[in-house]
């Protein structure tokens, strides 16, 4: 069959094709947006970062560590904000004296007002564990994997 003819039968049913087309880049279109939100200068990822800042907060980790890289992918755009510390002596600007004599043993690491929180921590728990008043958390920062786990 010919590609013409092929065209005249399809000519005579419902075309779905550009509805599916455009379904796909709106889907496409939505997640751009959301991660480019995080990138704005108030959005509650770089809001949540200076918070934690200015509280004296600090995350503690290594440039080779993949849950480290987890805990900065919450903070999107912002993640240049967020507190954070090398501890390999082989990462740039590296603070390993630094991490040895807080005590750091595994990444990330957050130390919120003198307690220690081992693990990938959900921007909603450092929300409540930093006592940050700010926007509100998204349903994506509230669905963000891991756990509050004091270590002292």
């Amino acid at each position: 069959m010919k590609l013409s003819e092929r065209w005249t039968q399809l000519g005579n049913r419902p075309v779905v094709f550009p509805a599916v087309f455009r379904s796909a880049a709106l889907g496409v279109t939505g997640l751009l947006l959301a991660s480019c939100s995080s990138s704005l200068p108030n959005s509650y990822e770089a809001n949540l970062a200076d918070h934690l800042s200015e509280s004296g907060a600090t995350m503690y980790g290594a440039y080779w560590c993949p849950h480290c890289a987890i805990q900065k992918d919450y903070f999107g755009g912002a993640v240049n904000r967020i507190p954070y510390v090398e501890c390999d002596p082989e990462g740039i600007d590296n603070e390993s004296e630094r991490c040895v004599q807080m005590g750091i043993t595994a990444y990330p690491t957050w130390v919120i007002d003198g307690e220690y929180y081992l693990g990938t921590q959900p921007l909603i728990t450092l929300e409540k564990l930093s006592g940050f008043e700010g926007a509100v958390a998204t349903e994506r920062d509230k669905r963000s994997s891991g756990s509050m786990s004091p270590a002292n």
